[in-house]
């Protein structure tokens, strides 16, 4: 498949297309990167339309259009609800998709192993010179204290 166009996503998130474009286009969205970030482009446009509805900037030419229709304000509402409740919807599936997917993948499972990783070798105590040259001295007087018992021993 090809990339989908932004107008293609716009017309997605209106529910304006037909459900087998739709499936196509959210099996489209786990491989593309490019029409992901369109996607949310798309999202974060329509997002800001919502927003401006809810302003009731241009609520007396809605109720009229409504009114030409033969909707109630009430109807024209509700049918707008529901249409974002399935908008919610779908973009919860696509997450969760998501999130199937990196958990099969085992990104997840890396991360860890690698904050392990990181995490393990943050830790690794060096010794100073100092602990050094102390151990060192002890095991030299032992050493010394070994070979003078043993020297005792043998006259």
């Amino acid at each position: 498949m090809n990339h989908v166009p932004e107008a293609g996503w716009v017309a997605y998130l209106a529910d304006e297309i037909p459900e087998g474009l739709k499936i196509e286009y959210e099996n489209h969205l786990y491989s593309c990167d490019k029409c992901l970030s369109a996607y949310m482009e798309a999202m974060e446009k329509e997002e800001a339309s919502l927003d401006m509805e809810g302003m009731d900037i241009a609520g007396p030419v809605m109720n009229s259009i409504n009114r030409l229709k033969g909707e109630s304000g009430e109807e024209a509402t509700q049918n707008r609800k529901e249409k974002s409740l399935r908008t919610i919807a779908r973009h919860y599936l696509i997450a969760a998709g998501f999130t199937i997917l990196l958990m099969a993948g085992g990104v997840f499972q890396t991360l860890t192993e690698y904050v392990d990783s990181v995490e393990s070798s943050s830790v690794v105590e060096t010794q100073s010179v100092t602990d050094g040259l102390i151990e060192k001295t002890f095991n030299w007087m032992d050493s010394i204290e070994k070979k003078n018992k043993e020297g005792f021993r043998n006259e």
